[in-house]
This record gives C-alpha cells, structure tokens and sequence, in this order.
C-alpha cells in the first residue's frame, strides 16, 4: 500500500487541530462548554435570549464527539 498525503490534505489535518488547539486555549469556552456538557448542568439557565448558544456548544461537544469516534479505527 502506498501512503501518500497531498498538500491540501495535509493542510486541513493541521487546520483541524490548529482550531481545536485555539478553542482550547479559550478559557471562557472552555469554562462554557465545561459547564453546559456537565452531567449536574441546571437547565433552569437556559433563557430565550441564551437557547441558541446553549445548543451550538451542545451540538458541537456531540458533533465532536461523534466526529472522533468516525476516526476510531483501534476497534
């Protein structure tokens, strides 16, 4: 088998990760998305005014999630 990447698919692995690496870099999103994926996270704090940032980081901790286990290939 021959393993060959091209630049383009080089740049979107490092591009994946260079994000990830700056979201994780981010405290507050960190703090959020700590806060709002926590198993004793009160649902009582979602407000209409906050609704679609709650869901974004919900769907986006399960995307991710999701996302990795697609790559999981040690199974």
């Amino acid at each position: 088998m021959k393993i060959k990447l091209t630049d383009e698919q080089r740049a979107k692995m490092k591009l994946v990760f260079s994000t990830l690496d700056e979201l994780r870099k981010d405290k507050k999103f960190m703090k959020l998305l700590n806060d709002v994926t926590a198993n004793d996270f009160d649902e009582e704090n979602i407000t209409v005014e906050n609704e679609d940032d709650y869901m974004d980081l919900v769907n986006f901790y399960d995307n991710l999630h999701d996302y990795s286990n697609m790559f999981n290939t040690f199974e």
